[in-house]
């Protein structure tokens, strides 16, 4: 397709940008706190509770931060969608062999 005559891409709003990028972060930090379960167990009687929390504040602290700095803001959209599915796809490789390891 020529460059010339191909549409742009559509742009996100900044919040779109910034929380697809926090997901992206926040699903390697979850994939990290795997072998943290019987700390986060001690934390509050259940190691997925706390693990659940932890991400929960990670993303929507992220989210925040990045959307407000706006540094996502000017990322293209499939750039962003690349930037999301390899740690989705890295996180859950690790997460499959920690488990099948332990």
């Amino acid at each position: 397709m020529n460059s010339a005559t191909a549409p742009e891409s559509p742009g996100l709003k900044p919040a779109t940008s910034g929380f697809v990028l926090a997901a992206a972060i926040t699903v390697l930090f979850n994939a990290a706190l795997a072998p943290l379960n019987h700390f986060m167990a001690s934390l509050s009687g259940n190691p997925w509770t706390t693990h659940g929390l932890a991400d929960l504040v990670v993303f929507a602290g992220l989210g925040f931060l990045i959307t407000n700095t706006r540094v996502a803001e000017k990322t293209d959209p499939n750039r962003l969608i690349v930037a999301l599915i390899g740690p989705v796809v890295i996180a859950g490789l690790g997460l499959v062999l920690w488990f099948a390891l332990v």
